[in-house]
């Protein structure tokens, strides 16, 4: 409650002031005011009584029937009242009062005698008397029942702004500082998430791929672009030398003699019996020849030497001196040694008789075939088994190199090799080994010298890419999706296995992929329209605006405001999925 100080007429300033501060235990104080006292009459006693009523912390009212304080202390914001009716019917003066000489005669008579009555009573017990109802008011109906209007208001700033002085550029500096933050705080900084949740459904798919070569192989759908892999020829020779030995035996020539009569009758005949006769050469080589198997026990027509008729009668003879000796040249004569003994001539009719005259003995080729005993080069088994290690070891070389190769080309592509390492393909051409030899074996082998053999490897593959792969397998996944949905993001898909691969840039190819799928929505266009919109207002407008969304969840950073932001570029709209969490922005 309001407690009651009396001004003296002669009191000053400072006397209100040490009054003031000896009332501590109260906070509202009412200073009634003397009209023939001289306190309080100038601006510079107001201000100095409002500074030291805000130093501690009071809340001051005046009561004066006097017009020029009354119009001094409203201009100074005090709350002011024209008598302690006033106050005790809570009427402040309203406006800043006219100073005539009797604008206020009235109230000061009853003022005076209201103040001698005051004193009589401080006379007798020496206290002032005590609160009417004023003091069962409370402070703040106290302070509020003044003149401090609007106008009030007004005239304490333009009296405190005037104070300032040089500090005028500062305070509006700092108000200035402090409007844009709150435009930052309020309008630019905060921003949204708005995230609509949208029903997935599971797609679950097992593509097979196709690769060829070329680069249109990849434009239909479940096909890829591949390419052919394919090495140089890759060559290597080595060297096969014979170590085996083998004897062959001397070999007689042989030849046909020719036959004819000195002195031979028509119809004689010439037959061999018994053993087969030798027949000796009468030049220098001294080599005899007897006839072989076909020509014992031959007989054949003798014609007559001296009739002019060539010798066309011929027997197979064969040397019996073996070896070169036995190759005499044509044209040669020869005597028959045993003509006695096993030959004769048959007349026909009269039997067996002795060669009469002789018989001549030709050859118009010569005997050849002759050959001496020798040793030949042969391939033994060994060289064989050689051979084939070399061979071996030059394939492994080769192969190794010419996969090497291959991969190399590959780059940074994937060859393709199935479950079973199937993938590169080997090409090796071998040469023929020789045979080895038995030369224990009757039958002559053959000559036999060193060898010069070539091997030849060449490599193909297929190389395709995993990422063109994955592509099909999506763009496959893609396509069992409803023409009014879309496939959502990050679908699981499988590494892609190769079914079978070939070197000319096939393959096929298979992945499992799983997905899910969802209604589709085009969320830019509700950006701009979400500015500045209440939350529980954005919400309301999505569902109805876009029918394939669940639910709607709005959350603002850094704190929560009655609206969205002002700015749509700080709305961000997300739609994830109510099923596995798929989010796309």
């Amino acid at each position: 409650m309001a407690k009651l100080l009396y001004v003296e007429p002669s009191d000053e300033i400072t006397d209100l002031v040490d009054r003031i501060r000896r009332a501590e235990g109260d906070r509202d104080l009412v200073f009634v005011v003397p009209p023939d006292g001289h306190v309080l009459r100038s601006a510079l006693d107001m201000r100095l009584l409002m500074q030291y009523t805000r130093g501690f912390q009071k809340r001051i009212a005046l009561v004066t029937g006097d017009p020029q304080i009354q119009a001094l202390a409203i201009r100074t914001g005090f709350p002011t009242f024209a008598s302690l009716a006033r106050l005790e019917q809570g009427a402040p003066l309203r406006g800043v009062p006219e100073t005539a000489a009797g604008a206020g005669a009235a109230a000061v008579a009853a003022e005076a005698v209201s103040r001698r009555g005051r004193a009589g009573a401080k006379a007798a017990g020496g206290e002032e008397p005590p609160n009417t109802q004023l003091a069962k008011r409370s402070p703040s109906a106290l302070l509020a029942a003044g003149t401090g209007g609007a106008a009030t208001s007004w005239a304490r700033i333009q009296e405190w702004w005037e104070s300032q002085r040089g500090r005028k550029r500062t305070i509006v500096a700092g108000a200035a500082a402090v409007l844009v933050v709150l435009i930052l705080l309020l309008f630019i900084l905060p921003s949204a998430t708005i995230t609509l949740g949208v029903r997935a459904h599971r797609l679950a798919d097992t593509a097979t791929i196709q690769g060829n070569d070329g680069p249109s192989s990849g434009r239909t759908l479940d096909q890829i672009s591949t390419r052919a892999l394919q090495s140089g020829t890759l060559t290597k020779n080595f060297t096969v030398t014979p170590s085996g030995t083998q004897a062959l035996p001397p070999v007689p020539a042989t030849g046909d003699l020719e036959f004819c009569g000195n002195t031979a009758s028509p119809g004689e005949t010439l037959s061999f019996t018994g053993n087969a006769p030798n027949f000796m050469d009468t030049t220098t080589s001294g080599v005899s020849f007897t006839t072989t198997t076909a020509g014992e026990s031959q007989t054949v027509a003798l014609p007559d030497c001296s009739s002019g008729y060539s010798p066309g009668v011929a027997v197979e003879a064969t040397a019996s001196t073996v070896g070169t000796q036995g190759n005499v040249g044509a044209s040669e004569s020869w005597t028959w040694s045993n003509v006695s003994s096993s030959s004769c001539v048959q007349t026909s009719g009269l039997g067996c008789a002795p060669l009469k005259g002789g018989v001549q003995i030709k050859s118009s080729g010569a005997m050849s075939g002759g050959v001496d005993a020798k040793t030949q080069s042969v391939f033994s088994p060994s060289d064989v088994t050689s051979a084939q290690s070399q061979q071996q070891t030059i394939d492994a070389s080769l192969t190794k190199k010419a996969e090497a190769q291959v991969k190399r080309l590959a780059g940074k592509a994937v060859i393709a090799e199935d479950s079973a390492g199937n993938g590169i393909q080997i090409t090796v051409t071998n040469p023929t080994l020789p045979t080895g030899c038995n030369t224990s074996a009757s039958t002559p082998c053959p000559a036999a010298t060193a060898q010069s053999l070539t091997v030849t490897v060449t490599a193909g593959a297929t190389a395709y890419s995993p990422a063109d792969a994955n592509a099909a397998v999506l763009r496959d996944l893609k396509s069992k999706v409803p023409s009014d949905a879309e496939l959502l993001a990050n679908p699981k898909i499988g590494t892609p296995e190769v079914v079978s691969a070939g070197a000319g840039g096939t393959v096929t190819l298979t992945a499992h992929a799983v997905g899910y799928w969802a209604p589709k929505l085009d969320l830019k266009p509700f950006q701009s329209k979400l500015a500045f919109m209440g939350p529980g207002a954005a919400k309301t407008y999505l569902l109805s605006q876009l029918p394939g969304a669940s639910t709607v969840t709005i959350k603002q950073s850094p704190y929560g405001l009655p609206w969205l932001p002002l700015l749509s570029g700080n709305i961000h709209l997300v739609r994830a999925s109510l099923t596995q969490g798929h989010t796309t922005g």
